[in-house]
């Protein structure tokens, strides 16, 4: 059993830092002021609200007035 536990534990930290690293990529992508695509204001402006509701701070491409 020890090895299965020890194997599960791996497997959960490899997941998390995957999802660190791709939270931090759509931040990244988010605060890109040369990207431009008023098509997908909306969705953009969703991501961004999730993220800044989890702490990540994504620069000041919004505008939720």
């Amino acid at each position: 059993m020890h090895d299965l536990q020890q194997e599960g534990n791996f497997y959960r930290c490899l997941v998390s830092d995957a999802s660190s690293r791709a939270l931090l990529k759509i931040r990244d992508i988010l605060a890109d002021d040369t990207l431009d695509d008023p098509a997908c204001f909306q969705r953009i402006e969703a991501i961004v609200s999730l993220l800044e509701d989890l702490g990540i701070h994504c620069g000041g491409r919004h505008d939720f007035g």
